[in-house]
């Protein structure tokens, strides 16, 4: 797996995710590339290597419910951050009409919810990779078949831990990114209720055909 490192690492992953919706089921960086590892089982016995296999069995099918675990998530603040980000631009013709500081706010309001829209839909479809091991090229592995598959889970067990780690990191973001929005959009609503409290009511104009002005004088 490619690894993304340096300098605002983690602000620019996710915008790597953001634009995955563009590409997907296209495999994806992380934060850190896992070394490879090699394992010497040969002192081990045949339990300790059966427990080794189970063991990896658990940690593997932990990782998954992880991940299914973060989707849901990212399905719900999906949801969230979409509905921000459409009661948002209900305001887009007000806003477009008052003090340019309150046009700013509005716009890095919308430019936060559709960000937070992107990385929870990014969750949602990217590939994630984990170690997993196939049947039928196990079979063709190195013998005795119990000591390569312990290897296997062994070596591999560290790439699930990764990719778990960065789908809940860009979770996380997602998350700040919705708060924010509606944070900053708190002093654009607060603004246009303002004005529109403050707007004076259109006075009413005197009926030039009431009832005392169309009634007929009196005969002198």
């Amino acid at each position: 797996m490619a690894a993304v490192t340096g300098r605002f690492a983690e602000a620019r992953l996710y915008l790597i995710y953001c634009m995955a919706l563009l590409h997907p089921g296209r495999a994806l960086p992380t934060f850190a590339e896992f070394p490879d590892r090699t394992c010497d089982l040969d002192q081990h016995s045949d339990d300790e290597l059966a427990l080794l296999i189970e063991e990896g069995r658990r940690q593997l099918d932990r990782q998954i419910t992880d991940l299914d675990r973060i989707r849901n998530r990212a399905g719900a603040l999906a949801t969230v951050s979409l509905a921000l980000g459409a009661a948002l631009a209900t305001k887009a013709s007000d806003v477009g009409q008052r003090h340019w500081i309150l046009l700013a706010l509005y716009v890095c309001s919308c430019t936060l919810a559709v960000l937070a829209v992107a990385g929870a839909a990014s969750i949602l479809s990217a590939r994630a990779v984990f170690g997993r091991t196939d049947t039928y090229l196990a079979t063709q592995g190195a013998r005795p078949l119990r000591k390569s598959l312990a290897e296997t889970y062994a070596e591999l067990s560290g790439v699930g831990e990764e990719t778990v780690r960065t789908f809940l990191t860009v979770f996380r973001d997602a998350v700040t990114l919705t708060v924010a929005s509606a944070l900053v959009s708190l002093p654009v609503l607060a603004g246009l209720a303002h004005d529109t409290n403050n707007t004076p009511a259109p006075k009413e104009q005197a009926c030039r055909t009431s009832t005392t002005c169309s009634a007929p004088t009196s005969a002198k």
